[in-house]
């Protein structure tokens, strides 16, 4: 039996390789287009530190960050840059940290909180992942927790237990 198909395996393949033959002998050539020629570039005459110092004499004497092309009046001083006065602080923009109060998770996956204390929303406020308000974002809620993120800052909100 092994015999037989030895036998059979070794006329595929004879067969395969004088079709294999036959095809590429009656293969049409195409024949080959003259090569393309690319043409040298032309060296600059002009270089680019020529060219720089060419321009350096029109830039310094146009001055082109006055229009007036005059000195500034006010000598330019970074304590004071921004209209304050000299000795005063300008005033900072309290950070944006909201007071958040989980008051209830509800349902099964997906989960639903009711929070408290989200800017501009009334208390009691249900929220999913994925819920925006504002600057605020609703990255997950869990069986036990729920995760917000602010422009800076992540909290994650968690029952405490009462002793």
């Amino acid at each position: 039996m092994k015999l037989w198909l030895c036998a059979m395996y070794v006329v595929a393949v004879a067969a395969g390789a004088a079709v294999a033959m036959r095809r590429w002998n009656a293969a049409v050539t195409i024949p080959r287009t003259a090569a393309v020629i690319i043409p040298a570039l032309h060296a600059w005459t002009n270089s680019a530190t020529t060219l720089l110092s060419d321009s350096d004499d029109v830039v310094v004497s146009s001055d082109p960050f006055r229009i007036a092309r005059t000195p500034a009046r006010v000598a330019y001083n970074p304590a004071t840059d921004g209209g304050t006065a000299i000795g005063t602080v300008a005033p900072v923009a309290p950070p944006f940290r909201p007071t958040f109060t989980l008051k209830a998770i509800v349902g099964g996956p997906p989960w639903q909180a009711i929070v408290d204390g989200i800017p501009g929303q009334p208390n009691g406020t249900i929220v999913h992942a994925g819920s925006t308000f504002d600057r605020i974002a609703v990255r997950a809620v869990t069986r036990d927790s729920v995760v917000v993120q602010g422009p800076d800052t992540a909290w994650t909100l968690g029952f405490h237990r009462r002793p």
